[in-house]
């Protein structure tokens, strides 16, 4: 039997370049922020002292999914014994929001990248915008520029944003509201 080299990770970078959009995976299946967190955190930290290892990257990133879904998984249980919340949630629709979920989350990782590689103002216009939901005139005034600037920037961005994201574009601005 052949002996297969295993992926050698860097913990602090796989944190940082993945945390924000396991948090959001995780955010999207229990509808908590803080315990979306702190659910990321613990399979995290649960990884680190066990000092596991992963034959790839793949295999390391379907490790984090299935960790954080049963994490939230046994979150919501845990409530339902408080709230009797999960009586109304039937475990097969979660699996299969689960899945939605995941899809989700790659494509919130996608735009997040291309966000990053936007020009300062322009992704400053967009955060305001898309994400605190400005309307133009609010943000013209928190960023000290006309509406028409704000108007130009967004543009500008969705332009940039559509040539980064090609195919994908359409359904990232359909579910992130960027339409």
């Amino acid at each position: 039997m052949k002996h297969q080299e295993k992926y050698v990770y860097n913990a602090e970078k796989i944190f940082t370049s993945w945390y924000s959009s396991l948090c959001f995976f995780a955010f999207r299946l229990i509808q908590e922020e803080e315990a979306a967190k702190d659910i990321v955190q613990d399979v995290f930290v649960r990884m680190m002292e066990k000092k596991m290892s992963f034959e790839s990257e793949l295999h390391l990133k379907n490790f984090m999914y299935l960790s954080i879904k049963n994490n939230c998984l046994n979150y919501l249980r845990r409530q339902s014994a408080e709230k009797n919340y999960l009586d109304n949630l039937q475990e097969e629709d979660f699996m299969e929001d689960t899945e939605c979920r995941m899809v989700e989350t790659e494509l919130f990782e996608m735009l997040q990248k291309a966000l990053d590689k936007l020009p300062r103002e322009c992704r400053k216009v967009f955060e305001l915008c898309y994400f605190q939901e400005m309307d133009n005139e609010t943000a013209a005034q928190t960023l000290g520029v006309s509406v028409e600037t704000v108007k130009a920037q967004k543009r500008r961005g969705k332009q940039i944003l559509r040539e980064k994201l090609k195919d994908f574009y359409p359904l990232i601005a359909l579910l992130f509201g960027l339409c």
